[in-house]
């Protein structure tokens, strides 16, 4: 019998939402847990949403640093590694979904002999989920693409977990939504950056909502909030920084321009929202890309390299988008897993009773 569940994820939303999701999930099937996430990452700043007993820990990511920094993270996992190590019981079970944040879990879990399961939110796994794989039970993963990266024999395509609250807001009309908003009950396009916001989306949408004269609704991450506010100064357009209440925001758009991480398409998806991915160029591996690329193959999407980005391009692909919007709805939809969470759930609990 499974004692406790211990969730890593963090240093970003892309890992950090998902691990959220499933404590939600835990927290309501009342099974204990606890979450295991970094100092510096989104997931501090958010703390207040996470319903378990929670750990934070100081640990800095590795790649992409100078020699100096990935000393320090080196040593920084392995101090967070022992110290995580008594927490630990061997009949706990410890569900990482990667990223540095992650990494302490992962080695505290081999070290008690904690079975160790993974989930890959990307279609190209993180450099955390790749060195656990090969110690890990099971790995679920969202993309069909990801598949190739694990052993087919315990790779499970299981979807990403989604918070609660985007699952009830399902419930919502459009018109509801965008009333509690304050706006026209109209067709509305969302424009978001990802966690962090995005210069160059923030740029852009500027000139396409001046061009198309849409009503709007603008995540532009905190840096630039006050300058595109500014901007926007009579336009029918909603500007926010950041917000926790996707669910209103999902379901008052009717087609969107954002970047391409695993949260956002998944969220995307479940509410049917035609989109246009433009990926982050420098993600690693390049995996937003292929993140969008499997939905544009399903029919649900457009995806432009930022390199391929012309205003006439994307004024075009909007059109083109709210002019079918039914059926790029419908094949954006046949990505969702709202169940993803029990899915997760029920894989681990099947294999430890198989395998105990």
């Amino acid at each position: 019998m499974i004692k406790k569940f211990y969730i890593a994820g963090g240093g970003t939303g892309g890992h950090f939402f998902p691990a959220l999701a499933l404590i939600e999930y835990l927290t309501e099937k009342n099974i204990p847990c606890e979450f295991v996430g970094a100092e510096r990452g989104i997931e501090k700043r958010l703390s207040h949403l996470i319903a378990s007993e929670k750990h934070f820990l100081k640990v800095y990511p590795f790649l992409g640093r100078s020699l100096k920094d990935k000393l320090r993270s080196l040593y920084s996992v392995s101090f967070s590694s022992l110290k995580l190590y008594p927490k630990l019981k061997r009949d706990s079970v410890s569900v990482v979904f990667g990223g540095y944040a992650s990494l302490p879990l992962g080695i505290s879990s081999l070290l008690k002999g904690a079975p160790l399961f993974l989930h890959e939110q990307n279609s190209i796994p993180s450099t955390t989920n790749q060195v656990l794989s090969r110690f890990a039970k099971l790995i679920f993963v969202s993309f069909e693409h990801s598949k190739r990266f694990f052993p087919s024999q315990k790779t499970v395509k299981t979807g990403l977990p989604v918070r609660r609250s985007l699952l009830e807001g399902l419930r919502l009309s459009e018109k509801e939504a965008r009333e509690r908003l304050n706006l026209e009950d109209r067709e509305t396009l969302l424009v978001m950056g990802g966690s962090q916001g995005s210069s160059f989306i923030n740029s852009l949408a500027v000139d396409v909502f001046k061009k198309n004269g849409l009503q709007g609704i603008h995540i532009t991450g905190g840096k630039e909030y006050e300058n595109l506010k500014q901007a926007y100064k009579g336009m029918p357009v909603l500007v926010l920084p950041f917000t926790e209440r996707m669910d209103l925001i999902y379901r008052a758009s009717s087609v969107v321009i954002s970047r391409a991480g695993a949260s956002s398409i998944t969220e995307l998806s479940l509410y049917g929202i035609p989109s246009l991915f433009i990926p982050y160029p420098y993600s690693v591996r390049d995996h937003q890309y292929y993140n969008a690329k499997e939905i544009e193959e399903l029919g649900g999407a457009f995806v432009l390299r930022q390199e391929e980005v012309e205003l006439s391009k994307v004024l075009k692909i909007l059109d083109q988008l709210l002019s079918n919007r039914e059926e790029f709805s419908r094949n954006i939809k046949n990505f969702a897993e709202p169940n993803a969470c029990q899915k997760i759930v029920d894989h681990i609990q099947n294999f430890l009773m198989t395998y105990s």
